[in-house]
């Protein structure tokens, strides 16, 4: 086999996101295909029964809006849907509600870094919505089908074909999903395959303008799956050309067991779909102000927030653990106008709120934490109304069952007790029961200070100022 280096790779990328809506994208069953049991989730819109008419899902517009705006892209004020036809089985009804002609945006971009280290724009053609298929569970040699993700909102993100490598084009997949889950889109959880990726991968003797025939790898959950189905796509086809044969154009599937790409149809163009206006939903018209105030509600760019906390003094590994843990939206909406409070927040959150997550197994964005009540409990705690102990059971109630800061600390009886009376009372009480410690820190033996200092602090319950129980405690000692 020829050297890869004999050919230029063309990529093009299909990214495919489930929207968080409460409803479908057409009709009023539960957006919630994971948490009911296997066809629950159906009505007549969702089989496209006879006489059974769709209905705009407005919110799953929203997002749609707010992903093209986030990535850059020309908003359509005037945008329609068509019926896309096809017969598979996991498409119930024969077609599928999509856009084509006029789809929501157009024309944006997301930089990456590219092979060569520079910064690349990879254009995005198009952000169009359509309706999620149903889900299939392979039984030996029976299928069975599952219709509770039919309808579910899709949204479609399709990038120019400019990605040179399986490199470029995971790059590319996990920028986008950090953007996504950063303007608050889609919780893209891979597991559940509420984001899958499709790579179109040709290749072509370098120096040669036209593309060669294409694959498309189909339904990606996993961006490295996706990157090892390229590379290996990339040497089958040059395979096929240094033996004189010609690629077939055809939609594969990739076998992570045998670390391989598979056929599964060939594959169709535009015109097998025979798209036409969708009958049952008129056009929909976006006006410019509702266009306008989603775009102002659309938090700093992405690339400009990694930027700031870079500028601020957050070190790499931190930024890391920041978007690992999907945090940079819920900082950035902790932070709101406090701009001061970025680093502190940030430490608070790698800290405490990461170290439940780990112990807990509950991603953050399945706790009941919300950004205002852990800015308070910081704030709570750097006012010294709470201790570090206070703290971390506040955070640990807000995790697990939400609700506002200062009252958790206030019916858990965690604030800080500050009359010195009760302190040096405690103190005095300690004392009196510890003599012999206390001759052996006046005999020089200061390391048994902090053996009296807890004591003091389990008297109070650990309500106890620190400092200032510190502070009588050696005035008490002398």
């Amino acid at each position: 086999m020829s050297s890869r280096g004999d050919y230029l790779t063309t990529i093009g990328v299909e990214v495919h996101v489930e929207l968080s809506t409460v409803t479908k994208m057409f009709c009023a069953c539960p957006n919630s295909p994971q948490d009911l049991p296997p066809n629950q989730a159906a009505c007549p819109v969702c089989l496209g029964l006879p006489g059974a008419l769709p209905v705009v899902n407005r919110e799953a517009i929203r997002l749609g809006i707010r992903a093209a705006l986030a990535l850059r892209c020309r908003i359509n004020e005037t945008i329609w849907f068509e019926r896309k036809n096809y017969i598979y089985p996991d498409l119930v009804k024969g077609y599928q509600i999509s856009q084509y002609v006029r789809p929501l945006g157009e024309w944006g971009w997301l930089a990456i870094v590219g092979d060569d280290g520079e910064e690349k724009k990879i254009a995005i053609r198009r952000v169009h919505l359509e309706e999620d298929t149903c889900k299939l569970i392979h039984s030996g040699e029976n299928a069975l089908i599952d219709v509770n993700r039919s309808g579910v909102p899709l949204m479609e993100i399709v990038t120019e074909p400019v990605l040179r490598s399986g490199r470029e084009a995971e790059e590319y997949a996990r920028k986008l999903r950090a953007v996504l889950v950063y303007n608050g889109i889609s919780r893209c959880r891979l597991q559940h395959g509420e984001m899958r990726a499709e790579a179109n991968v040709s290749i072509a003797p370098r120096g040669k303008t036209d593309l060669g025939t294409r694959t498309e790898i189909k339904n990606q959950a996993g961006f490295n799956h996706m990157r090892s189905a390229i590379e290996y796509e990339e040497r089958r086809h040059a395979g096929i050309l240094d033996a004189g044969g010609a690629v077939r154009q055809e939609t594969r599937g990739w076998d992570d067991v045998n670390r391989r790409t598979f056929v599964q149809r060939s594959k169709e163009d535009a015109h097998d779909y025979r798209y036409f206006p969708e009958p049952d939903l008129p056009p929909v018209r976006l006006a410019p102000e509702w266009v306008e105030t989603e775009k102002a509600k659309l938090p700093r760019p992405y690339d400009d927030y990694l930027g700031e906390l870079r500028s601020l003094g957050l070190g790499e590994p931190d930024i890391e653990a920041l978007t690992r843990n999907d945090a940079l939206g819920f900082l950035g909406e902790a932070v709101g106008g406090k701009g001061d409070k970025t680093i502190l927040l940030a430490k608070r959150l790698i800290k405490e709120v990461f170290s439940l997550v780990n112990s807990t197994g509950r991603p953050l964005d399945e706790s009941k934490l919300e950004p205002a009540p852990f800015r308070r409990a910081v704030e709570l705690l750097e006012e010294g109304k709470v201790n570090g102990e206070g703290f971390r059971k506040i955070l640990e109630a807000l995790f697990q069952r939400g609700g506002e800061a200062e009252a958790i600390a206030r019916k858990d009886d965690l604030l800080i007790e500050r009359n010195d009376a009760a302190i040096e009372q405690a103190i005095a009480k300690v004392l009196s029961e510890v003599q012999p410690m206390v001759a052996e820190y006046r005999a020089g033996k200061k390391a048994v200070r902090n053996a009296i200092f807890g004591r003091v602090m389990k008297e109070l319950k650990k309500k106890g100022d620190p400092k200032l129980v510190g502070e009588l405690l050696d005035l008490a000692l002398g």
